[in-house]
Formats: structure tokens, C-alpha cells, sequence
């Protein structure tokens, strides 16, 4: 087994049959989540929905053809829009409430898509991508009216969220990728994950104010927090290739593996540098500690809420990430093996 085997094992994981019933029990929401969007998207002009199709799916895959009841792997988790669904169901939300928080989310989400795009280059045009953008992001809203009246706080902290969101933009563009600050601390994923919070925390608080709990927004904010904390490890992890091909200063791996090999300010870090070092148990083990780390800050927040699919997910996320690290250990025994016998050929023993 070559090294190109090795880290490409890494990143592309074997996927495994799973009994969860976590997408399963909400199949009928997911229907009506799917339908709802295909409908909207009718009222979008002709010239749009080719390119509106596009984003629902491919690329957030929303609209997806894969069933809900199909397996999932840890690196490739599918929260959205089951986070609406989660929660509400722990809130104890009537059916339609579920449905349009799910709605909400999966609207926002699909909200960030072109707008990432907009940053990053795209085959659209520019103004096909801010009208997604801003279309997206106002049925996300629509969703919202549907379920709050002018006088509750959601609009609030819609609006924070909302600004919160603009803040972490800013700040991904002003990200030069040569910094002495731990890229996994708490303090730098903050900051990095910041967009992901503000994208999902309104919808989640949503379902705390229906479900007459506003005493738990904080517990539901802590919550968002950790796991977007972990969430853009794995993001990032998932991405890295991409990443460094198009010198993506902002991403938290690239700038750890960089630190991690002590290179002196301005050396940029290369593709050989980087599958070394993520063939290199300890790196791995570091980027997996990490992740675990926020998901279990995550998962004490879903406790105390009683969201009991929300821990379930998150043991499940965890179990996966014990049993890649095994995976990987198990392939680096492989080629440590294969290795030795190409030198004792070389050596001609």
C-alpha cells in the first residue's frame, strides 16, 4: 500500500449500513420539507430555477434523491434539517410547528450556498447568485412568519444572528492563514465557526419559544456554539484538499497541519507536506481529539435539554470517529508492513 492509498483512505471512508432511526422517524417531515421547497421553487422566474435546482439538488442536496433512510458515516453526518425536527420533538411542538422549523433551516441553509459562492468563484454570474441568496434567505424568513407573531422575541435574535453572520464574513476575508493562535481553541473556532451558529441558532431557538422554554435559549446557544465549534474541524478536515488548492487562508486543519510543521512565516504549506502529515497517526489523533472535545461540550447541552435524538446523533458521530481512528491506525499498520517488504526486496533478503 502506497502513501496516495493511505491518505486517500482517509478521505474517502467506507461507508456502513446503520439501524438509526434518527431520519427514519422524521421521513414524513422530510416529505413534506421536499415538497414545500419543490413548490416554492415554481414561483421563482424561469430563468432562475435551472440554477435554484441546482443548489437544492446538488449542493446542499435538499431536494436529493437519496432516500432518508440511508446509511450515514461520521464524516458525512446529516443534520439539516433534522436539527429542526430534533428539537422540536424535545420541545414537544405540534406537527406543523416541526415542519416549518425544519422548513427555516434547510431555507437558510441553502441561503449560504450562492453567497459562499459569491466569495469563492462560480460557473453562475454574479447576480444569479445574489438573487439565490437573498430568494433563499427571504422564504427562510417567510417560514418564520408562519410561526411567530410581530411581538416575540425570535425577530431579535433573528436580527442578531443575522448580523453575527455578516461579522464572520468579514472576518474570513481577513484571514492571512500565518497566525500564532491554536486553530482549535475555542477562542479561533468561534470566530470560524461563527456563520454556522448565526445560520442555526434562530431556528433551534424557534422551537425553545414555541415550546414555551425560554429559560433554555441559553443552554440551546451553548449548545449551537460547540457543535459548530466541532462541525467546522470536520468541515474543514472533509475539505482540505480543496482548501489548499485554492489557498484557503481560513481553514482551521490547513492552518493547524502548517503550525504543526514549524515552517517559517511565509513558507506555504505543500500538498506532499500536507498528505504526510495527515498520514501521521498523532496528527490524526490531534484533529479527532479536537472534534471530540466540542461534540462532547455538544452533547452535555442535549442533555440537560432532553433532546434525546440530538445525544443519540452525537453518540453516533463519536462511535464513528472512534472507529475511523481505528481504521486509520489499522491502515497505517498496512503500509508500515507493505513498506518493510518492499525494503527487504530492495535489500534482497
Amino acid at each position: 500500500m502506497c502513501r496516495r492509498t493511505l491518505i486517500t483512505a482517509l478521505d474517502s471512508p467506507t461507508e456502513e449500513r446503520s439501524d438509526s432511526t434518527l431520519y427514519t422517524d422524521f421521513a414524513s417531515d422530510v416529505r413534506w420539507v421536499k415538497d414545500r421547497i419543490r413548490s416554492d421553487l415554481q414561483m421563482l422566474p424561469l430563468a432562475m430555477q435551472g440554477v435554484a435546482r441546482h443548489y437544492v439538488a446538488q449542493r446542499v442536496k435538499v431536494l436529493h434523491a437519496q432516500d432518508s433512510s440511508s446509511p450515514t458515516h461520521p464524516l458525512s453526518p446529516r443534520p439539516i434539517p433534522y436539527f429542526a425536527f430534533w428539537f422540536a420533538e424535545a420541545f414537544g411542538l405540534r406537527d406543523a410547528e416541526r415542519r416549518f422549523l425544519g422548513l427555516s433551516l434547510a431555507y437558510v441553509v441553502l441561503s449560504s450556498s450562492p453567497r459562499d459562492d459569491l466569495a469563492d468563484g462560480s460557473d453562475f454570474a454574479p447576480y444569479e447568485l445574489s438573487y439565490l441568496a437573498a430568494w433563499f434567505w427571504e422564504r427562510h424568513f417567510c417560514a418564520f412568519k408562519r410561526l411567530f407573531p410581530v411581538e416575540s422575541p425570535i425577530w431579535y435574535l433573528l436580527a442578531k444572528s443575522t448580523a453575527d453572520w455578516g461579522r464572520s464574513e468579514r472576518w474570513e476575508l481577513c484571514q492571512d492563514g500565518e497566525t500564532t493562535a491554536d486553530p482549535f481553541s475555542a477562542a479561533s473556532l468561534r470566530h470560524a465557526s461563527r456563520y454556522l451558529a448565526a445560520m442555526t441558532f434562530p431556528t433551534l431557538a424557534g422551537a425553545a419559544l414555541l415550546g414555551d422554554e425560554a429559560r433554555k435559549l441559553r443552554a440551546v446557544k451553548r449548545f449551537v456554539c460547540n457543535y459548530c465549534m466541532g462541525w467546522r474541524i470536520l468541515d474543514d478536515l472533509r475539505d482540505w484538499r480543496e482548501d489548499l488548492e485554492a489557498n484557503t487562508a481560513s481553514s482551521c486543519i490547513l492552518t493547524f497541519l502548517w503550525k504543526r510543521a514549524r515552517l517559517p512565516k511565509g513558507e506555504p504549506l505543500t500538498r506532499e507536506l500536507a498528505v504526510s502529515l495527515l498520514t501521521d497517526e498523532a496528527v490524526v489523533s490531534e484533529i479527532y481529539s479536537a472534534m471530540t472535545k466540542f461534540c462532547l461540550a455538544a452533547r452535555r447541552e442535549a442533555d440537560r435539554l432532553r433532546a434525546g435524538f440530538v445525544t443519540r446523533f452525537i453518540d453516533e458521530q463519536l462511535q464513528g470517529y472512534d472507529a475511523e481512528l481505528k481504521r486509520i491506525r489499522t491502515e497505517k499498520v498496512k503500509f508500515k508492513n507493505s513498506l518493510a517488504q518492499l525494503l527487504e526486496l530492495d535489500a534482497g533478503v
